[in-house]
């Protein structure tokens, strides 16, 4: 007798081996496993169990099956999921009503089932069910979780690093976080990331997961960061908000930049400092840099001009990428204006942060949507009034929402070549 699981259900497991199978119609699948630690994520990227890589610990991959054999997995494995992700070689591009995948589990005599909803947001891979240890045992869980990145973006999700295209999993849309020539890979490696700043791996890994969520991996840009030393921001480098931004960008730019620097324009109603944060020296950066200024009024125009002399005195061969960051309207707004405008036939994209009441940056908002431009050189987000609460997931989201568009309009242009 079959038993039907709903999603988020779950059912208890005997010991043994447990098999399962997962299915769509009329559609070419791939099935993989994921060995996950209590953290949730990989141990290595050796449990990553794929067609290139069908066996780790317990767990055996058979064309659309997973067996598990319970009692041989490690006691470091606290979670095992079956994923499933579209073949790009197949007609379909991704997951939708008629073709969402089903799961059934065979384990010790005992059989379930389980259809998740419908999926109509042009998934590409899919989580599901999971086996999880739980008092002593192992249970099984019904998920259905959509991811529209494919199996790669997936996979990074949990911490997998792809070390070799060839070996990519079917569907991926990640690429290598290895260094090399490829002008897909990173521009710093992993390895030298947690050599240099192991404080850092995390936000590197999700902003590579959003460069792949935007279709710009292996994109190379020179990454700034301006920050506003207005009286007003005092409670922002106080609580530690602005120094998470630096590291922030670090991450972003690490994936970017191969020189592992991310370029400091502190700024009020002038210039106050420019200064650099590195992989090697991004601890207490912000504090350091900032405690001996100022603090002023705000304008915009200087400390955009400094960026544009910085980077024209670069020699760069690729573009920049800003992320300008203010909680308040400058003094010089027509000055910010017309620069802007200047700045929109430059290899230069802006994308402006907001901390604090949406009231106080309608200014900065209006930039987002600023006519009479060679093409649209810059994107806006409010992070609120607490921004530190805000994911790293969700900041790089925001952060390179634009970024694609500009530079596709760039390169129509002849901005970019």
């Amino acid at each position: 007798m079959t038993n039907t699981l709903t999603k988020g259900g779950n059912a208890p497991l005997p010991a043994g081996i447990c098999r399962v199978t997962l299915t769509a119609d009329q559609t070419d699948i791939d099935v993989c496993a994921v060995l996950l630690s209590p953290e949730g994520k990989v141990r290595s990227d050796g449990d990553l169990v794929f067609y290139n890589h069908p066996s780790q610990d317990g767990i055996v991959l058979s064309g659309r099956s997973v067996s598990a054999d319970l009692a041989a997995v490690p006691g470091a494995v606290d979670r095992i999921i079956v994923a499933a992700s579209i073949d790009p070689q197949g007609p379909n591009q991704y997951f939708n009503a008629d073709n969402t995948p089903q799961a059934v589990v065979d384990c010790g005599g005992m059989q379930l089932s389980f259809a998740p909803p419908s999926f109509t947001h042009r998934e590409t891979a899919a989580v599901l069910v999971e086996i999880y240890r739980r008092a002593g045992g192992w249970k099984v869980r019904a998920v259905g979780q959509g991811w529209d990145t494919g199996l790669g973006g997936l996979a990074t999700d949990f911490g997998v690093v792809v070390d070799d295209e060839d070996s990519a999993p079917h569907g991926s849309a990640a690429t290598p976080l290895s260094s090399g020539s490829e002008a897909s890979a990173p521009a710093i490696s992993l390895d030298k990331v947690e050599q240099l700043a192991p404080g850092l791996v995390n936000l590197y890994k999700a902003a590579h997961v959003s460069l792949v969520k935007s279709s710009v991996i292996g994109q190379r840009a020179a990454v700034y960061l301006v920050l506003d030393h207005s009286g007003s921001m005092g409670r922002f480098y106080d609580d530690g908000t602005v120094q998470h931004l630096a590291e922030q960008a670090l991450g972003l730019s690490a994936n970017l930049d191969d020189d592992g620097t991310v370029p400091l324009v502190f700024f009020s109603h002038e210039v106050d400092l420019v200064a650099d944060i590195s992989l090697t020296n991004y601890q207490g950066g912000v504090d350091r840099l900032h405690r001996p200024l100022d603090w002023g009024g705000t304008c915009y125009a200087p400390a955009m001009e400094a960026v544009i002399n910085h980077f024209a005195a670069s020699d760069s061969k690729d573009p920049a990428f800003v992320i300008f960051q203010t909680d308040g309207d400058p003094f010089d707004r027509r000055e910010t204006r017309d620069l802007l405008r200047r700045a929109s036939s430059l290899p230069i994209f802006w994308q402006f942060v907001g901390f604090g009441l949406s009231q106080d940056l309608r200014f900065l908002r209006s930039l987002d949507t600023l006519g009479q431009r060679t093409i649209d050189n810059a994107g806006y987000f409010g992070a609120g009034q607490n921004p530190k609460r805000r994911s790293d997931a969700d900041l790089y989201a925001r952060l390179l929402k634009e970024f694609p568009d500009w530079l596709a309009a760039a390169r129509a242009a002849g901005i970019l070549r």
